[in-house]
């Protein structure tokens, strides 16, 4: 079913205001409200800028923990080794003494 056509508006006429805003040219020199603007922003600065110190310090401490707990794991790692190491050299000591008195008695 096909729409009907709506019927065309009328242009509006420009208005125009009757009386305009007065507004004073010069500010008025009470500055008082946005001195106390700014002193509440440089609070909040001096707030901000103390918690990004803490966090700055927090993240140095967790850094350095880190780095020991680094450390302990190389050590560990290194101590594991050296123990492994002798006492695969233990293990073939040994399986070289056995296969020397197989050997001896053998004949």
């Amino acid at each position: 079913m096909p729409e009907s056509p709506k019927p065309a508006r009328a242009p509006r006429k420009p208005t125009t205001p009757e009386e305009f805003p007065t507004t004073s040219p010069f500010p008025s020199g009470d500055y008082s409200y946005t001195l106390e603007i700014v002193m509440a922003m440089q609070l909040s600065m001096g707030k901000l800028v103390e918690a990004v110190d803490g966090l700055k310090a927090d993240a140095r401490e967790q850094r350095d923990k880190l780095g020991e707990v680094a450390k302990d794991v190389h050590a560990a790692k290194v101590a594991f080794r050296v123990v492994a190491g002798t006492f695969a050299a233990a293990a073939a000591f040994l399986g070289w003494l056995v296969k020397l008195y197989v050997d001896y008695h053998k004949h």
